[in-house]
């Protein structure tokens, strides 16, 4: 396969996750991308739309549903395991204002090993309590049991036979359910810790990935469009509500023609490596710590130190964890 830039690309988008989430935890109003949506979730979108690309074509190129289920478990649970570990063995400890026998004694404690099996659980007993963003340990988590939903859906669709029709269905039926339902119910409808909004708001990015694989529509995608893209964006910004519709269509225009691309030196810094999970599930937790003890931090200090300790983290865990856990991955029979 022809290397690209999805990669980098989603290590943009980690770390613009993380700087999204740098004004909030120092008392700040998070700044909007084209007066339209914050950082954080800006991020989170792009990971959406490279994952539907992605992992739609992972089913097309080997649809056993049993390899599939497989290597999304090895990408997801391994990483995600020890991150949780830590946080309640080394980090819980660390911060907790309770004695360390009673911060293990308590029920609450254990309780967040649920993110292990992706029932978000955000609360540690004792663990940052007095934060501008109270009690979250690793908030970022909600977002992982939105994305693993998505691959069941790729499964069962495609085992039922994944057809370009279905998914551009699925495109129709999350977008309807995002305008008319999640961008104007105020109350959460949450299902196994999840707020079901997000599930039509993520997955409507999610699917005009997906759609973009099923038609080839990236033979169409280049500079130009991309430019193009980019200029529709920002003469859309004068229509808020506009640009949110255009953005599901637009947005994933600029970064699947953007991510693949090539570009030889950025490929050679990356060499294959995947840091953007690592760093998305361990940026909260180190943003909280640092915060916690030094409150009075600078901005620009605060992000290059949380990015740098989180990078670090991100490392080990691709190095040690992620990339040693993906070796397992069953590979599709060689036809005779």
């Amino acid at each position: 396969m022809k290397p690209n830039n999805l990669n980098v690309l989603r290590l943009m988008a980690a770390f613009l996750v993380l700087v999204g989430h740098s004004y909030i935890f120092l008392g700040m109003k998070e700044p909007l991308f084209l007066s339209w949506l914050h950082l954080g979730p800006l991020g989170v979108y792009v990971f959406f739309i490279i994952s539907g690309y992605l992992i739609t074509q992972s089913w097309d190129r080997d649809p056993s549903l049993y390899r599939f289920l497989v290597k999304r478990n090895l990408r997801i649970f391994p990483g995600l395991a020890v991150c949780i570990f830590l946080m309640v063995f080394f980090l819980g400890p660390l911060v907790t204002v309770h004695p360390i026998p009673d911060f293990f004694n308590k029920a609450t404690t254990w309780r967040f090993f649920s993110n292990v099996i992706l029932y978000p659980v955000y609360y540690l007993p004792g663990v940052f309590e007095n934060s501008l963003v109270p009690n979250a340990v690793n908030g970022s988590l909600w977002s992982l049991p939105v994305e693993f939903f998505m691959y069941f859906m790729v499964a069962i669709i495609g085992a039922l036979g994944l057809k370009k029709l279905s998914v551009t269905g699925l495109v129709l039926i999350f977008a309807c359910l995002t305008y008319f339902w999640a961008w104007n119910d105020q109350d959460m409808l949450v299902v196994y810790g999840t707020d079901l909004r997000q599930i039509c708001i993520c997955g409507t990015y999610f699917w005009v990935g997906a759609t973009i694989w099923k038609y080839n529509l990236t033979r169409y995608f280049t500079l130009s469009t991309a430019l193009l893209a980019v200029f529709a964006m920002i003469t859309l910004e004068a229509w808020p509500k506009y640009l949110h519709v255009m953005s599901w269509f637009l947005l994933p225009i600029v970064v699947l023609s953007f991510g693949l691309s090539h570009s030889p030196v950025l490929e050679k810094i990356i060499r294959g490596r995947d840091y953007s999970y690592g760093i998305y599930i361990y940026a909260f937790p180190v943003q909280q710590t640092v915060v916690y003890f030094y409150p009075k931090i600078s901005l620009g200090l605060y992000v290059f130190l949380c990015s740098i300790i989180t990078l670090i983290l991100a490392a080990f865990s691709w190095h040690l964890v992620e990339n040693k856990a993906l070796a397992w991955k069953p590979t599709k029979p060689v036809s005779k």
